[in-house]
């Protein structure tokens, strides 16, 4: 190739002379550290002609955005940045030189390190949208990632020189799901556990007289739940046998004005089912609609107990899982006693746990005893991440003996927690909305508490139950919602039908 002039130049490092009317090739400078988003692309340098030996340009890695220049009368002398892109820019591109006797292949740069790691994701539930893993396991709120994490910032490869390539951010942490919302956790897994139908026989029921049959069998019985069940008008109640499991299939299973009633019943396992009393078109406000039979004296509509759900009697070992409960609005269904409660446990039941369910649109959510003399020491219940959204009063009731109530997400009630008669509950860890009175009790059968870090958005001032340390005997920590400010956002979007 011809020169461009008779002039000689030497070539440094980072600095050279040249006779004037003469092009100059640029060296590249070397690449910036940055942690996490890549440099500018190097601006290429002029290519020169052939170089001298082991001088020639760094043609090995050369930026990706540098492009080939003219000949010059040197050999692509800009070396290329030297400094390793970290995941920031690299250096501006040496051009590489048309190739000289022996010349050596530029050398690639120093791996650059990885971007910082995203951060955490607030969210949790179930499906979260990119977190990595949950905080308290590898999954959102129902197994999936957590919501809203991050990846971390990846470095991007350096453009060109010798830097190079950005190392890849890490993950950013998952939210703070749960790692197995379908998990049974709390009192139900004591006193021999809770297995419902286990390794009985499954079947199916699409009417009503189906699901009656098996559910009122003696026989062991897993039972899936198939579309809607009604009963007409008069509404209708399932009483479940022992050895059962009544599944819903998918995210349609309605037992519509049916209520399920569990009375000297063991090992039971109700999930994935909606409930609702609403189906009921014949009742009206008079009389003989109404007896005065029920809990504490009021009147009960006379169609199907008046309970989304019963236990009653001796009943053991209850899991009232991922349902769906529901009346009608209680801001135009003004007649409290219209309805009872979505879950009402009375007698000398006990081993229970009620978790990831969505209770709302109903004056009373549940009671537990249905009177202050009502009381029995192994009435032991877990509530655990259910959704309460205008559930007004009995969130819960609950008397007569140690309960849990663990991450619950309250909203739109007007007195919540209401704990009376000798009863010790851990309060543990639950988001209450505005409301009246979140945590109390009644002066004429007074409870007592052991509230940990729970938030109560608003309510009116009034004296806490007395403190107490409620026994605890099992391990709940890694379903636990560690950070209270979560609940908020990661019961609702796992609770209810379809999560499992």
């Amino acid at each position: 190739m011809p020169m461009r002039s008779v002039c000689l130049r030497v070539v440094f490092v980072l600095s050279f002379s040249a006779c004037a009317g003469q092009e100059t090739p640029v060296d590249g400078t070397g690449g910036t550290t940055g942690p996490g988003t890549a440099g500018a692309n190097g601006t290429a340098g002029t290519s020169g002609s052939a170089g001298n030996d082991a001088t020639a340009g760094t043609t090995g890695t050369a930026g990706a955005a540098g492009s080939t220049g003219a000949a010059g009368s040197s050999a692509g002398s800009g070396a290329g940045g030297t400094s390793p892109g970290t995941g920031g820019s690299a250096g501006t591109a040496g051009n590489p030189g048309t190739a000289g006797n022996g010349a050596s292949t530029g050398t690639s740069g120093t791996t650059g390190t990885a971007g910082a790691g995203g951060n955490a994701g607030t969210g949790a539930g179930r499906g979260g949208s990119t977190g990595a893993a949950g905080s308290t396991g590898a999954a959102g709120s129902t197994g999936a990632a957590g919501a809203a994490g991050r990846g971390g910032t990846g470095g991007v490869a350096g453009a060109g020189g010798t830097g190079g390539r950005g190392g890849t951010g890490g993950s950013g942490a998952g939210g703070t799901g749960v790692s197995n919302t379908s998990k049974l956790i709390g009192f139900a897994t004591l006193n021999g556990g809770t297995t419902g139908g286990g390794a009985g026989q499954t079947v199916t029921a699409s009417t009503y007289a189906d699901l009656k049959s098996y559910a009122e069998s003696a026989t062991a019985y897993v039972i899936m739940v198939s579309g809607t069940i009604s009963n007409g008008a008069n509404g209708g109640k399932i009483s479940v046998k022992s050895n059962k499991s009544i599944i819903g299939v998918g995210s349609t299973a309605f037992l519509n004005g049916v209520g399920i009633d569990i009375n000297n019943a063991n090992n039971i396992i109700i999930q994935n089912l909606r409930i609702s009393l609403i189906g009921v078109t014949t009742r009206t406000d008079t009389a003989g609609v109404y007896s005065s039979t029920g809990d504490e004296g009021m009147p009960q509509i006379l169609v199907n107990g008046g309970d989304a759900i019963g236990i009653q009697g001796t009943s053991k070992n209850i899991w009232i899982d991922h349902c769906e409960l529901f009346a009608e609005n209680p801001d135009t269904q003004t007649n409290k006693d219209l309805f009872d409660g979505l879950i009402d446990i009375k007698g000398q039941t006990g081993f229970i746990t009620i978790s990831w369910n969505y209770l709302h649109d109903q004056h009373k959510g549940g009671l537990v005893g249905s009177s202050d003399t009502d009381l029995f020491a192994d009435r032991k219940i877990t509530y655990h991440h259910n959704y309460y959204n205008k559930v007004k009063l009995r969130v819960p009731m609950y008397r007569g003996a140690v309960g849990h109530f663990f991450n619950n997400y309250v909203v739109g009630a007007t007195d919540a927690s209401e704990i009376r008669a000798g009863t010790c509950v851990r309060i543990e860890k639950n988001y209450y909305e505005a409301l009246h009175y979140s945590i109390y009790t009644s002066s004429d059968s007074e409870g007592s508490t052991e509230r940990i870090d729970n938030v109560e958005v608003s309510r009116t001032t009034r004296a806490y139950p007395p403190n107490c340390t409620a026994a605890i005997p099992y391990v709940y920590t890694d379903v636990l919602t560690a950070n209270t400010n979560d609940v908020k956002t990661t019961v609702p979007p796992a609770a209810g039908v379809g999560k499992i």
